[in-house]
Order: structure tokens, then C-alpha cells, then sequence
């Protein structure tokens, strides 16, 4: 354990967020517990192409941006799915793999355990300078979970404010990165912060996170959401001036509860 006086403090937790549906909109938390698993009942479900058997994700737009048009909630227990109009589909009382292959126009399933394996597949825009630029591809999930690489996603708001900085007009709002923790960092902090923090430990309130690793980027952060506009901008402003990478990957080192205004320390 870091001894208190050895600790930085670097902002207040902003806003907490989990995704219950993988690729959905998720929903803003007051607080949450966080465990080995990440945010409890972030990326619980899935859906699945029941014609590939692949995890759909907005990552192949051509077939799924439909799903970030939805909103995922859990209420107790209970996976409610909101469809752009507002119409409400409850797990508990809806078949909901019948009306999500009703909303996304293709045959699909909603999984709660991941099966062996599981895999997405991924489009990648011709940005100039990004990796694969114009070509598809299968990539596999963290084994055992719906998860990209690892269960936990933290951003600060000094990375927002440069980009928005260097780009003037680009739509840097934070929900096109899907952060599970938005960091206030202190005033003094400025630029890509977090990019400094990668190896690093941080306590967040009650909760210990070991910062595993930057958050490389892909189209869904250009995509048009409820409330925001596609913007191509976002990605390339990502390559240019981040190594396509905006935020940064962790995991739980001891569980614990978090809450919005929680102070925030690098060990």
C-alpha cells in the first residue's frame, strides 16, 4: 500500500458511466461499485449475429451503427432498452432478441454469457496515418467478457481541452469515447495527462485502479449518437496529435465503491 503522503492528487471523478449492451448508450451513474469486472453491469450483455455468431459492435457501422442509436439501462436487475422514438423493451417482459432484430433489421440474439472466443469485427476509415487504414477486420474480445481489452476506460477533461484546442470545432463531447470515468483534473494538469499514467496506480475514492495501457481508437468515436453529429475530425485529430490513442485502459487493484466528486490520486 502507497504510504497517503507518497500520493498526487490530480482531480475529482466528473461522471461515471456504464454500458450494459456492448456498442449501446449506456447510462450516467451517481455512484457504483468496482471490482474485478469493471463498473458492476457495465458490457453484462451483448448482441450476436445469429448469421456469423460474432458480437455485433458499431466498430462495422456498414451493419451496426444502429446499436449506439439505443440506450441501455439496468433497473435493479432488470435490462431495460430504449429505442430512439422511446418506446421502453424490458427483459423481464419482452422477448428482446425478437425486438432488437425488429429495430437493427438483422437477425440477432442478446447474450448474457460470453461464449468462447468471442470475437467483433472492426472497419477501419481511411484516416491517414492510422493503422489499417481502409480495411477490415476479426478481432477477438478479453477472453471471458464483452469487453475490447480491458474492463475499465478512464479520460480526463485535459485531454478534451487540447483537442478541442488543436481543433477548433471538432465534437470532442466525452461520450463518443465511452469513458467509464471522466476525470476533473486539477487546473495546473494540461495536454494528454493520462498518457503519462500508464503503469502507474491510481485511487480513485475507496477503489485502488492500475493503469494498464492507452486506449487506441477506431470509428465509432466519428459516429452519430442521440445528440451528436458524425464527425470524421474526432478520428483524425486522434491520429495526428494522439498516436490514434484518447484515454487510457485500467483495472481494479482492490474493488470499492466510486462516486462523482470522488478525489483522485496517482501513486
Amino acid at each position: 500500500m502507497t504510504r497517503p503522503e507518497a500520493r498526487t492528487p490530480v482531480g475529482r471523478v466528473a461522471e461515471v458511466w456504464r454500458y450494459p449492451v456492448k456498442s449501446m448508450q449506456g447510462e450516467r451513474l451517481g455512484q457504483s461499485v468496482i471490482g474485478p469486472d469493471g463498473v458492476e453491469g457495465d458490457r453484462r450483455f451483448a448482441v450476436v449475429d445469429r448469421a456469423t455468431g460474432r458480437v455485433a459492435s458499431a466498430k462495422t457501422p456498414k451493419k451496426w451503427a444502429g446499436l449506439l442509436g439505443l440506450r441501455a439501462e439496468l433497473r435493479g436487475e432488470v435490462l431495460v432498452v430504449t429505442a430512439p422514438e422511446g418506446a421502453e423493451y424490458r427483459a423481464d417482459r419482452h422477448d428482446l432478441g425478437a425486438e432488437l432484430s425488429r429495430l437493427l433489421g438483422r437477425p440477432v440474439a442478446l447474450a448474457s454469457a460470453p461464449p468462447a472466443g468471442a470475437a467483433i469485427e472492426v472497419e477501419w476509415p481511411a484516416v491517414d496515418g492510422l493503422a489499417s487504414a481502409g480495411t477490415a477486420s476479426v478481432e477477438g474480445l478479453a477472453p471471458g467478457s464483452y469487453f475490447d481489452l480491458a474492463p475499465l476506460h478512464l479520460l480526463t477533461a485535459a485531454t478534451l481541452r487540447r483537442f478541442r484546442e488543436l481543433v477548433p470545432g471538432g465534437d470532442f463531447d466525452p461520450r463518443r469515447f465511452r469513458p467509464n470515468l471522466l476525470i476533473d483534473t486539477a487546473p495546473e494538469l494540461t495536454g494528454f495527462v493520462e498518457t503519462a499514467w500508464v503503469g502507474r496506480g491510481l485511487v480513485v475514492g475507496g477503489v485502488r485502479l492500475g493503469v494498464t495501457a492507452l486506449c487506441s481508437r477506431c470509428v465509432m468515436t466519428t459516429l452519430a449518437q442521440p445528440g451528436l453529429p458524425a464527425d470524421l475530425r474526432v478520428l483524425r485529430a486522434a491520429v495526428e496529435h494522439g498516436g490514434a490513442a484518447v484515454g487510457v485502459y485500467a483495472s481494479a487493484r482492490e474493488a470499492g465503491e466510486i462516486a462523482v466528486g470522488a478525489p483522485v490520486w496517482l501513486e
